[in-house]
């Protein structure tokens, strides 16, 4: 167990040291060396872990989709009524769970980021969408696909926006309150929304 640990905390000094690196510069320009020194490792170790910067990037990326994918999956079950809603406490776990990843996810979807890991974060979410909408997930209705587009990339910037601003706007505005906000819209619409929080 205890070397587990170990495992998993040489591991996130890795990805942090990558990603404080990723925040500033291209992925091409970053080398091992310079990851494993800001770790506080040498070469050695993270070829331990990683067999290139690509290769620490994709399995990244992996587990933050799988994460987020879980996640999506809860939330739009909770918006079909299928679970209910988590109660406060719950929701505050859930919300710190998400800031522990929320930088690499900023990062990812920045200015020097993977865009194709916007794509596949868009495409969990349309998928969930779809699972319980459309079950048969071969079909693809034009009008629903706009929708869904419009739906999906508006609840992705909100979330990115916050992500940008939280340090300025915390406490607040918290994820919650982004959760309260796109609920209200997607209940009330649009106009409503602009009259509720005009003056919050």
């Amino acid at each position: 167990m205890r070397e587990r640990y170990r495992s998993q905390e040489t591991k996130d000094r890795f990805k942090k040291a990558f990603f404080a690196l990723y925040a500033e510069r291209k992925i091409e320009t970053i080398t091992i060396k310079e990851v494993a020194d800001l770790a506080g490792f040498n070469r050695g170790t993270f070829y331990l872990y990683y067999k290139s910067i690509y290769d620490l990037l994709q399995k990244t990326e992996q587990e933050l989709l799988d994460d987020f994918a879980k996640r999506v999956d809860f939330n739009v079950k909770v918006y079909f009524g299928l679970v209910d809603a988590p109660d406060e406490a719950a929701y505050e776990d859930m919300q710190d769970n998400f800031l522990e990843h929320s930088e690499f996810i900023r990062i990812l979807n920045g200015e020097n980021g993977d865009p194709r890991f916007k794509s596949r974060m868009k495409n969990i979410i349309k998928d969930a969408y779809r699972k319980h909408i459309n079950p048969d997930n071969t079909v693809r209705v034009s009008k629903f696909e706009y929708l869904l587009e419009y739906l999906v990339e508006a609840n992705m910037s909100i979330i990115q926006y916050w992500l940008m601003n939280r340090e300025k706007d915390s406490p607040r505005i918290t994820l919650k309150d982004v959760g309260d906000i796109m609920q209200f819209v997607s209940d009330n619409g649009f106009k409503k929304a602009f009259e509720t929080f005009a003056d919050k």
